[in-house]
This record gives C-alpha cells, sequence and structure tokens, in this order.
C-alpha cells in the first residue's frame, strides 16, 4: 500500500491559461508510523502535467540524509550540486521516481520528513518557476531500548537472567554496576548472575548496559528480589521475555500511485 508523505504544485505565470504541475511523494510505510534503524522503506516521487509543455519534481537529499542511506534509485536524475533527485513528466503521462532507501540512528530528531520541490516552466521563456520546500508527514524512528529486567531468588543463593534476550539481535553486554546488597558479574554470552550477601533478604537494585549493533551504548536496570514472594501477588511481577523480535519484513510500494493533483493553494517559492 502507498501512503502520501507529501503533495503540492507549481502554477505557471501566465494570466490566461497557466500550467499547473502536480507531485506527490509516497511511502511504503504509514506515515507517523515507527520505524527502526536497518529498516528498509521505499520513496516513490509522481508527477503530472496540467496544460504544461512538461513538469519536474524533486526529493532533496540534504534533509533525509542524516536519518537514512540511499540503497538503490529508479528512474530519478541526481544532481550532485544541488543534491537533488529529479523525475520529469510530459504532458499526458505521470512520471515516477522511486528510491529505496535503510533507516539510520538518528543524530539528531527521530524522525525521516523527506521534502520535495515543484517546478513549471513559462510557456515563453522556458524559465522554470519553482515552488519553495515542501514537507508534511514523517515516519517517526525508534531509538535504542534495553529494558529493565527482574531477579527473584532465595536467600543466599545465587539468580541470574540473560541481558540479551530482549534487546536487538546483534547486541553484546558491556558492563554491569554493583548493587549495595549482593555481587553482580555479566558474561561474554550475556547471562548477568547476582548473589546476595549473606543473611539479606528484601529488595536490591543495579544496571546494566550493552552495546547495540551500531555502536551505541545503552543501559537499564535489575530488579531484584531475595526470599519468598508467596502472598505477595502483584508486589514484583514476573516479566515476559520469551517474545523474540519481529524479523524485518520489506514493506513495498504496491499498485498504481494516485495522480499526484491537490486541492490546495499554489505554493510557489
Amino acid at each position: 500500500m502507498n501512503y502520501v508523505m507529501c503533495r503540492g504544485r507549481a502554477v505557471g505565470t501566465e494570466e490566461n491559461s497557466p500550467g499547473v504541475v502536480h507531485a506527490a511523494l509516497y511511502s511504503s510505510v504509514a506515515p507517523f508510523s515507527g520505524v527502526a534503524p536497518g529498516d528498509i522503506v521505499q520513496l516513490g516521487l509522481s508527477v503530472a502535467v496540467e496544460g504544461a509543455p512538461f513538469g519536474y519534481a524533486y526529493l532533496q537529499e540534504k534533509y533525509f540524509a542524516d536519518t537514512a542511506e540511499i540503497v538503490s534509485i529508479q528512474q530519478l536524475e541526481y544532481f550532485p550540486r544541488q543534491r537533488w533527485f529529479r523525475v520529469r513528466a510530459e504532458p499526458g503521462e505521470t512520471g515516477t521516481g522511486v528510491m529505496v532507501i535503510r533507516v539510520k540512528q538518528p543524530k539528531k530528531e527521530p524522525r525521516l520528513r523527506p521534502q520535495i520541490s515543484v517546478a513549471v516552466p513559462e510557456r515563453e521563456t522556458g524559465k522554470l518557476v519553482r515552488t519553495a520546500s515542501l514537507k508534511d508527514r514523517a515516519l517517526m524512528i525508534s531509538t535504542a531500548f534495553a529494558p529493565g529486567l527482574r531477579i527473584v531468588t532465595a536467600a543466599g543463593a545465587q539468580g541470574s537472567v540473560n541481558v540479551l534476550a530482549a534487546v536487538a539481535p546483534g547486541s553484546t553486554p558491556v558492563s554491569v554496576t554493583q548493587p549495595r546488597c549482593g555481587s553482580a558479574q555479566l558474561a561474554h554470552d550475556g547471562w548477568l548472575a547476582y548473589l546476595p550477601h549473606h543473611g539479606f533478604t528484601g529488595y536490591d537494585r543495579f544496571e546494566y548496559t550493552v552495546a547495540t549493533p551500531d555502536g551505541k551504548k545503552i543501559t537499564a536496570p535489575v530488579n531484584v528480589h531475595v526470599g519468598g514472594l508467596d502472598g505477595r501477588a502483584g508486589v514484583f511481577p514476573e516479566q515476559q521475555l520469551t517474545t523474540e523480535f519481529q524479523q524485518w519484513q520489506w514493506s513495498n510500494l504496491s499498485g498504481e500511485m494516485p495522480w499526484p493533483r491537490t486541492p490546495v493553494n499554489p505554493q510557489n517559492g
């Protein structure tokens, strides 16, 4: 399914019958839905003309370079100096270009918001009338996350949990802080062992740190209870670590992209 990210139009300067160029940017992922670093997204840039000899639509690279890397392009011209990709349409046709991108870990804002512009030529001079940069919807990028963990053990007995069970595949264990009422050790395979001090019962707490596949370090707490919890249901609820990460599934642009006509007012820059 195709989702509209942004649309706009450019109108010529002729008084009697100005040409109009309509453009729209489509995504294979629904706007404002979550994507994660490493996910693949398809962007489709569509352009159509109305009463003009031809028209252009532009996808501006600088507005997504920090949040995505380009995997492939089809039917798009690239202009390195201007840092934009262009698709052209003639009368009676809809021009379409497709770009496949891979989402990166964001350096600043956690969102992917591509921007486009549209251009229509003047009939007499052929000079292009181009809009300013147009933007609308965004894809939110989920940042790296590690969950809080839980250990329940008997007095004097060791308890353990695997810190890699609920983080992104490819993550590695880094370090662990020391609790006040026991000792903690973190092995290379991700298993974390906690041993309470002699005679201690009650609650304890410390933190673990893992490194994501892209090298970012994330820290989360480990909550511990030493002793029995009989008759105290809900005080220290059991967490679920059995849910596996969903494997990435390719999201494709499918079907025809609607003619990118828009009812809004012209946005010429």
